[in-house]
């Protein structure tokens, strides 16, 4: 029996779709975040003498910590991230140089593909410059990421004691 030509296009059609829905999609980066915390900050006081090492003067300081998750195929980059509590937001890395221990700046932090990143005290951190308020233990406030590839995640911090 012969199947006019429409019918064996329209049938062959049929089976890439189900071959192409059955093979498994890549994923792009998909982050997470977790256990994200601020420690506390006064306006107009430098967190220097908490020996944290920040040396920009008088102005309020404070970070955030937190652990991002990529659950995604592909690889992601934290690129920046900003805060109505501060003038700046920077990504800050705690190198130590000798028994001093000293923050820069960091473009970018990658984020690996089915990977984490830990920002932790004394290590990777979002760095809060110029607070426009105080942060007392038990506030919240915003904190937008900006992400290469997954774009930005606004998140509320809370503002907790730092645990040595």
């Amino acid at each position: 029996m012969m199947f006019p030509r429409s019918i064996k296009w329209f049938g062959l059609l049929i089976g890439i779709l189900v071959v192409a829905c059955a093979a498994p999609a890549a994923q792009g980066p998909k982050i997470q975040i977790q256990d994200i915390w601020a420690r506390p900050g006064m306006m107009g006081m430098s967190h220097g003498d908490q020996q944290m090492g920040h040396e920009h003067g008088m102005e309020g300081t404070s970070a955030v910590y937190f652990i991002a998750i990529n659950n995604g195929d592909q690889p992601d980059a934290l690129v920046g991230a900003a805060s109505d509590v501060a003038e700046m937001v920077e990504l800050h890395e705690t190198k130590m140089e000798g028994d001093v221990a000293k923050m820069q700046p960091v473009p970018r932090v990658e984020i690996p593909a089915r990977g984490k990143v830990e920002f932790r005290p004394r290590g990777l951190h979002v760095m809060l410059i110029g607070l426009k308020r105080d942060l007392k233990v038990g506030d919240t406030f915003t904190l937008t990421l900006r992400f290469e590839k997954s774009g930005e995640m606004t998140l509320s911090v809370p503002v907790k004691e730092m645990s040595q």
